[in-house]
């Protein structure tokens, strides 16, 4: 029952979450703590899951012209030794973790509800400092946490007005496949996932994700994307708030 449950929650959050370009880290990493399965296993699979489902986001979005390099490179470059050297680090405690809750709840309100655009398209240049510190700090965070950083990303995107909600979804998408993969190094040979229900997870997983980048880049409106990441970031702080990590 434990695994069959496992199984349909993944369903679910890979449909959700890639539908708004990310790999459903957060929701995994839920799933398996509500189900009690234990931090060894849950951390690298839900690393894996994100290459997965985050994969898949990033065909569809960049099939659909949702893609900016020149966002993505600076980003990347910076956010990948950082996630691989957060993922060599233990954090104790769960302060972080309500901090991080209160800052996911506060974007979800602001990027679905709080404000209106005139345009949703870029207004500033990126500027290349910023944008090399932004994945350098998301990347650690990141590695830190177990997660792929794209639920932050996607929102800082947004708010700094370097790119369209959609863009930002593609762009994140691949940000959180390259993080997960650095995490992944970083945990050596504790990535090695060998429970059998891995295989029906990533099956799974893959199906949600193929119908989920179906309606977020084909279907969905702009607004409907916006507040479907907005509860894509309160899941996340509802996981952080339940779980204290």
């Amino acid at each position: 029952m434990q695994s069959l449950l496992l199984v349909v929650a993944i369903a679910a959050v890979a449909f959700l979450y890639s539908s708004v370009g990310h790999g459903g880290a957060t929701g995994y990493l839920a799933a398996a703590a509500l189900l009690g399965l234990s931090p060894g296993v849950a951390r690298p699979g839900a690393l894996w899951m994100n290459c997965f489902v985050a994969g898949i986001a990033v065909w569809r979005f960049q099939r659909a012209g949702f893609f900016d390099s020149k966002i993505f490179w600076p980003l990347a470059a910076a956010s990948i030794p950082c996630a691989w050297l957060g993922s060599r680090l233990h954090l104790e405690g769960g302060s972080h973790a309500l901090v991080l809750a209160l800052a996911l709840i506060a974007a979800g309100w602001f990027l679905g509800w709080g404000r209106r655009e005139q345009a949703d398209v870029p207004t500033r240049p990126v500027a290349l400092p910023l944008a090399l510190l932004v994945g350098g700090g998301l990347g650690f965070l990141a590695g830190l946490t177990g997660i792929g950083g794209g639920v932050f990303l996607t929102p800082l995107l947004i708010f700094l007005h370097w790119t369209p909600a959609k863009v930002a979804g593609g762009i994140s998408a691949l940000f959180i496949v390259v993080n997960s993969m650095a995490g992944l190094a970083g945990l050596g040979r504790a990535a090695l996932v060998w429970q059998p229900v891995f295989v029906a997870a990533v099956l799974v997983g893959i199906a949600g994700a193929l119908l989920g980048t179906h309606f977020g880049v084909t279907r969905w409106r702009t607004d409907i994307f916006r507040r479907s990441l907005a509860v894509v970031l309160w899941i996340a702080a509802g996981k952080l708030i339940l779980t204290g990590k």
